[in-house]
């Protein structure tokens, strides 16, 4: 959905306060430049760069073919009008069946930047739940395995065929999350803390 023009005006004045605090936002936790908790485009500059890059325009929410991305809403604070998703709703589909990322081709002013095919993308890293997940309680599942883009690489079975998620492969897309069938998912998405992709 296009921004309306009062959101226009308050995610420019938003950008501007971003761009002068959001290091400090970013780092107060750790001294580590890390993301926010949202979920970031494939191909997302590091958060504070993302920021000050990203102009509001929504150009790449419209351009996205299966309406994964919305635009962060008043409660987003610096983040406010910028692109997300949510992978329990819809993840990324990473343009299966396009010759690019859409997201990505659509941006202006390069806050999201070029990857080289999808495992150059880091959106972030998903992360079991044992507790919740049911190959961990005796009852055998592979939907997560199965709807990894890259199964066998980025999720793989230990030997009492529970998933394993190897941090080094995952990209962050949320097809896991999305397929898994418990009610609150067992297996959401870590953030990135150094941006979405090979550009940043």
């Amino acid at each position: 959905m296009t921004p309306t023009r009062r959101q226009f005006l308050l995610a420019t004045a938003t950008g501007a306060v971003a761009g002068a605090t959001g290091g400090a936002i970013f780092r107060a936790a750790g001294g580590k430049a890390c993301r926010s908790s949202l979920l970031r485009p494939p191909g997302a500059l590091p958060e504070d760069d993302f920021l000050a890059a990203c102009v509001r325009c929504g150009q790449c929410v419209e351009a996205c073919p299966f309406k994964t991305l919305e635009l962060a809403g008043a409660d987003g604070g610096v983040a406010l009008a910028t692109p997300y998703f949510d992978a329990e709703k819809i993840p990324c589909y990473l343009c299966q069946g396009y010759d690019e990322l859409e997201c990505i081709a659509a941006c202006p002013t390069k806050a999201l930047q070029p990857v080289d095919g999808i495992r150059e993308v880091a959106i972030g890293t998903a992360v079991i739940v044992e507790e919740i997940c049911l190959a961990y309680n005796c009852v055998v599942c592979r939907s997560c395995w199965h709807a990894c883009p890259l199964p066998g690489e980025a999720i793989s079975f230990d030997s009492m065929l529970r998933p394993v998620v190897n941090e080094e492969a995952c990209i962050g897309c949320g097809l896991c999350t999305l397929a898994c069938p418990t009610e609150t998912t067992s297996i959401p998405i870590r953030p990135a803390c150094d941006g979405g992709g090979a550009g940043s």
